[in-house]
């Protein structure tokens, strides 16, 4: 019989062995600890958006979303949430990346026209100029959302705008803030907010070619409940049937997202759970192509090549 030290011993190395990691558990420790004196500063930007992260962000849970953004962290600007309005909100927004308004930390929602900045403003300001300013003040920015990381549907093939991610702007620029990738169409609550506290309160997550590790560390399709159907070649033909979604153009073997074991709309379903294949909205090719559709066929036919070749 092992005693309970053993026991937690093998429990952490079990954790390690499957990439479990403390980081919930570090961001509930700096939850606990924040008080109005150490509370961050966030100012939330908008470029070319649908503002659906910003809609997801308000179905965060546990906290809930009203904590986050009044008790776990100051959300000095939104242009969907603020009171401020017009000059007042425009001068809010000015106090802080002129670094008169103290530290704070910058989330930005969407694409940045780079070819036509008068395509996005905030008041009569290009919003490009806004993120070249906040680059010499912020303590670091969160690209929320895949148009955000990758450019997304306002960067698909032919667009007039030349709309580029945030990490390409400030690469284009030659400036290289800290800077934390946190894609998805829309991006789930707990993957920013958590990143926020995290970074705000810790440091620095443990990061994975510039995402949180703990969020986007594997494949949609290795945590899938139907992976034993896809080992197994039981496919489903068409939408509704059991089996893996492979065949129906599922883009969980091309996406890392922790989608399964996470779950969105309070953790009620996800895209899989509903009957409908994985469409690789956290992907740096989501929407990049102009004929770029949900639900690709391309594995049907690799999967016949396969069985021709048997």
């Amino acid at each position: 019989m092992i005693d309970r030290r053993e026991f937690l011993k093998m429990a952490a190395c079990l954790s390690a062995s499957f990439g479990i990691s403390n980081f919930p558990g570090i961001v509930n420790a700096a939850l606990k600890k924040i008080t109005p004196a150490n509370t961050p500063q966030l100012i939330y930007l908008q470029g070319q958006s649908c503002t659906g992260c910003s809609i997801s962000l308000l179905q965060a849970e546990s906290p809930d979303a009203v904590s986050m953004v009044t008790q776990y962290s100051k959300l000095s600007f939104h242009a969907d949430l603020s009171a401020a309005s017009g000059k007042q909100a425009l001068k809010l927004i000015e106090e802080y990346i002129s670094g008169n308004a103290g530290e704070y930390f910058l989330a930005v929602e969407g694409a940045i026209p780079w070819a036509m900045p008068e395509a996005c403003v905030i008041g009569d300001k290009p919003f490009a100029d806004y993120l070249t300013a906040a680059a010499k003040t912020m303590n670091g920015a969160v690209a929320v959302g895949t148009c955000a990381v990758h450019g997304g549907i306002p960067a698909a093939e032919g667009n007039l705008t030349d709309a580029v991610s945030l990490k390409e702007f400030y690469k284009r620029k030659g400036i290289n803030p800290l800077l934390i990738d946190i894609p998805g169409c829309p991006v789930h609550p707990d993957w920013v907010w958590k990143t926020i506290i995290h970074l705000a309160q810790v440091g620095l997550p443990e990061l994975i070619n510039g995402r949180p590790k703990l969020f986007f560390q594997r494949k949609v399709h290795e945590l899938c409940p139907r992976y034993h159907d896809f080992q197994q070649e039981i496919f489903a033909e068409k939408l509704g049937d059991k089996g893996c979604l492979f065949k129906l153009g599922c883009l969980g073997p091309d996406t890392y997202a922790d989608c399964p074991t996470r779950w969105w709309n309070g953790g009620q379903t996800w895209c899989i759970d509903a009957n409908a294949p994985c469409i690789g909205c956290a992907s740096s090719q989501f929407a990049s192509k102009k004929n770029f559709p949900f639900y690709r066929s391309f594995e049907q036919a690799m999967i016949k090549n396969s069985e021709d070749n048997k």
